[in-house]
């Protein structure tokens, strides 16, 4: 029997008994499967559970994915992960991701990024197309990765023929299997990799001001052999996500594919940054070395070598030997010098960042909020981890939550999470307290998990699968106000107070919010009956921010209306 899928069941078992809100099912079957989708979306996506548990959809009527990440990326594209699980209870067993469920997913790609095609879904499913819709009809052009979680083998050729038949030549979609292997890895992603690379032709070795490095060139090949064998872990320090496919990453691709511009690819390219503990190597060696590392990290370069990677698997007839990459190989040690190791991620980095969550870390105000949650009885987890329990508090979520309700920004909280720790990270965490971060994801999940409850109250039923960001806001405000205070007066010496006022009166708030976001919308769009107002457009609306800047940000608007 693998031991790896004994392994990730006694997970899920776990993820089950620490979560028992999550999985309230009586379907034993259903839940386990349930728990792997969870584990795998966290997994790939690089994220606490706390915070995949938002991007499920799982359930009947799904359209043929059970989880979907959308977010907003630069030059009008849509980054769009949909995920498809199949968890198989038979662990003696391998088989392969069947084949009509990879025919399933290529129709849910042809249906749900086509504004005009019909398709039956259930609600949260319906919310995920009608947000992706809003941003096509607005013009943003979706690049899709569609991923396949499983616990046997990757598809056969009557699923690849799907998959060919369907998006051959279409650079904006793509499938990836994720299996109970990559979940692993993800899971022991922190162990030490001690890795040698084959450097081509001669290379420059400097030593100074007590550090090393080596500059040369490194085969395309040789990436590909390192990226098959150690996966993610080698981009465990890289601050950036992969999203699949996008404008640069298809230009590194049709590079590669182009057989006049391929052995010139070492000058179309920026390279590889990577930082070890220490190399070694035969200095007596002219050219052509072999050098051996120790704890080697891709810190910069990550999205081009897995480009590498992926071009590199999905062409097997192409000839890449001439093809080669410059790599710049840092022998560094925190140890020596503190701090260094962040300094140089963020310096090659800082072109074009995308996620800042783990440099920001050790910042003091993260580290201030850590024991100022903990002193209330919670856990704040500043630093992502692969832990099963999703009650406790990552940065992440309470940044997305403290950015909707305590910085009147509930439309830029929902679709720029990869920029709360760069872009907006001084105006969501600056002067912030324990007592502020804790009431405002009590409420950030309060209104998330009413956001799924089916409701036939007309003109509520149409905005509230789009409306709890806002909701969220109001919810905030609205306890303020009872309290007569500011922000700033929310304090440890008054957390009780509110947190039992939240609890006692949470329904009520949350009622009178969503009767007000109706008026508001009636307004907006000059309809008494929103039943008219279509899926695309409700998402749309809420994903701008007039309606904040027309009626929530004025206190007359409150005065008149809460």
């Amino acid at each position: 029997m693998d031991v790896t899928k004994q392994i990730i069941d006694q997970r899920i078992r776990k993820i089950l008994e620490d979560n028992p809100a999550i999985f309230s099912e009586g379907d034993m079957e259903r839940n386990r499967s349930k728990a792997f989708l969870l584990l795998g979306v966290s997994a790939y996506l690089d994220i606490d559970m706390a915070e995949a548990v938002q991007y499920l959809t799982d359930g009947g009527h799904d359209g043929g994915f059970d989880a979907a990440y959308i977010v907003e990326a630069q030059d009008s594209q849509l980054n769009v992960v949909l995920f498809q699980s199949k968890y198989s209870r038979k662990l003696d067993v391998d088989s392969h991701f069947p084949a009509n469920a990879v025919e399933k997913a290529v129709n849910t790609i042809k249906c749900v990024f086509d504004p005009s095609a019909q398709i039956e879904l259930n609600t949260q499913s319906r919310k995920k197309v009608d947000e992706i819709r809003s941003f096509i009809l607005d013009g943003a052009i979706p690049y899709v990765t569609f991923v396949m979680l499983g616990n046997g083998l990757p598809w056969n050729q009557e699923g690849k023929n799907h998959i060919e038949n369907a998006f051959a030549g279409q650079d904006q979609v793509r499938f990836e299997y994720f299996s109970h292997k990559d979940i692993m890895r993800y899971i022991n992603r922190e162990h030490s990799i001690d890795a040698g690379i084959a450097m081509s032709g001669k290379a420059i070795h400097e030593n100074f001001n007590y550090k090393r490095v080596i500059l040369g060139r490194v085969s395309i090949l040789e990436i590909y052999r390192l990226m098959e064998e150690y996966g993610d872990s080698l981009l465990e320090k890289n601050i950036r996500r992969y999203l699949g496919k996008n404008v640069v990453n298809d230009g590194i691709a049709q590079t590669l594919l182009d057989e006049e511009k391929r052995q010139n690819f070492f000058f179309f390219n920026n390279g590889a940054t990577m930082i070890c503990k220490k190399f070694s190597f035969n200095g007596l060696q002219e050219q052509n070395w072999a050098v051996k590392t120790k704890d080697l990290q891709i810190i910069n370069g990550g999205q081009t070598c897995k480009t590498i990677y992926q071009t590199v698997r999905e062409n097997p007839g192409v000839d890449f030997s001439q093809a080669y990459l410059l790599v710049r190989l840092y022998e560094v040690d925190d140890s020596d010098n503190q701090g260094i190791i962040q300094d140089i991620i963020y310096a090659t980095n800082s072109q074009n960042p995308v996620d800042f969550r783990d440099l920001k870390a050790n910042d003091e105000w993260q580290i201030l909020l850590e024991k100022g949650v903990e002193d209330f009885g919670y856990v704040y987890k500043r630093k992502r981890d692969n832990l099963p329990n999703t009650n406790a508090i990552p940065s992440t979520v309470a940044a997305e939550a403290v950015f909707a309700v305590w910085r009147e920004s509930p439309h830029l909280a929902k679709y720029k999470r990869n920029e709360f720790f760069d872009k907006y990270y001084v105006r969501i965490f600056k002067d912030l307290n324990a007592a502020q971060l804790i009431i405002a994801v009590l409420i950030f999940r309060f209104c998330d998990g009413n956001r799924k409850k089916e409701c036939e109250q007309e003109g509520v039923r149409e905005h509230r699968p789009y409306s709890q960001y806002f909701l969220a806001y109001m919810v905030g405000k609205q306890l303020l106000r009872h309290f007569g205070m500011g922000l700033e007066k929310l304090t440890h010496m008054n957390f009780m107070d509110v947190k039992d006022y939240f609890e006692e009166e949470k329904e009520r708030m949350y009622h009178k919010a969503e009767l007000a976001i109706v008026n508001v919308l009636k307004n907006y769009f000059g309809y008494d009956d929103l039943a008219q107002i279509d899926g695309r457009t409700m998402a749309a609306a809420f994903r701008r921010f007039d309606i904040m800047e027309r009626y929530l940000k004025k206190e007359s608007w409150w005065e008149e209306n809460m």
